[in-house]
């Protein structure tokens, strides 16, 4: 069940969220493909080839009330909202996405209760970027807001989690190690973040050195996002993945950096997710 559009402009969450700085990025981020990187991170990078890709001004905003239990509060979705429009400001000034070229940027925002494996209820926010190749000349491509987009491209997805149970609890996560403040992991070959006040153990030099279902047991209690006070770490999860054979061309520094996916892989690697995960926190 999802909000009325009517509705969320009456209780005022769909107004502009008050600007916040963007996040610097990060500096030098070892984690990422190379070639990647020399392509985005120039000091003035030319946005790249193709038409003006459209992109989203502010993210859509979903929230699926559940039918049977009890409604997720006001308070606790504008909180949410709010705190996820950090992460949304700090990747879009990134130069990968900062006027798009040849790509489309669709973001939203969805609020849920997150069904846990012990029936723990947890409220989850997730915030995804959707980007596709804009094809000119396709008939499909069509022009909005004076820029453009295919609607019928498939697309790659960086999606942030504030709280990942649900990937933790659900997919083979696997970690890849340590640097400063952050938990770098991967799914299959796609890349992702973990950035927490605490981060779980992790010893690379034992055979068993981290899985990711001890971390789901203490997530699926963590309220830290969305109640302010409550027990918790603010867990913060950023995310890219595309086609499996993208992936592996990411990882091994193949893909064209031009890419919807090298595109988001870009800005993710460049944001820095200590920085979001603090200015987070700062909103009440």
């Amino acid at each position: 069940m999802k909000f009325s559009f009517l509705k969320l402009a009456l209780l005022g969450l769909l107004a502009a969220a008050p600007a916040i700085p963007a996040a610097h990025a990060a500096a030098g981020d070892s984690r990422a493909p190379k070639k990647l990187m020399e392509r985005w991170a120039a000091a003035t990078p030319h946005p790249g080839a193709g038409l003006p890709g459209w992109y989203s001004k502010t993210p859509d905003l979903h929230v699926h009330q559940p039918r049977n239990l009890a409604k997720i509060p006001i308070a606790e979705i504008d909180l949410l909202r709010r705190r996820v429009m950090v992460a949304f400001n700090a990747l879009m000034q990134q130069p990968s996405l900062r006027d798009v070229r040849g790509t489309s940027l669709h973001a939203d925002i969805n609020i849920s209760v997150v069904p846990t494996l012990d029936g723990v209820r947890l409220v989850g926010a997730t915030f995804t970027i959707r980007a596709k190749s804009v094809i000119d000349g396709d008939p499909d491509t069509i022009q909005r807001d004076g820029r453009y987009l295919t609607p019928s491209e498939e697309g790659a997805v960086l999606s942030v989690f504030l709280n990942p149970y649900d990937m933790m609890a659900r997919r083979q996560v696997q970690a890849e190690g340590v640097q400063h403040q952050s938990f770098q992991v991967r799914t299959g070959s796609a890349f992702g973040v973990y950035v927490a006040d605490r981060l779980p153990d992790y010893d690379p030099n034992s055979e068993y050195a981290w899985g990711p279902r001890p971390l789901a047991l203490q997530l699926q209690h963590d309220r830290s996002w969305y109640q302010p006070g409550a027990a918790g770490v603010h867990p913060l999860l950023a995310h890219m993945s595309s086609y499996s054979h993208e992936n592996d061309d990411l990882r091994s520094d193949r893909l064209s950096p031009e890419r919807p996916a090298a595109r988001l892989a870009a800005a993710m690697f460049m944001t820095d997710w200590e920085d979001v995960q603090r200015r987070m926190k700062e909103i009440n």
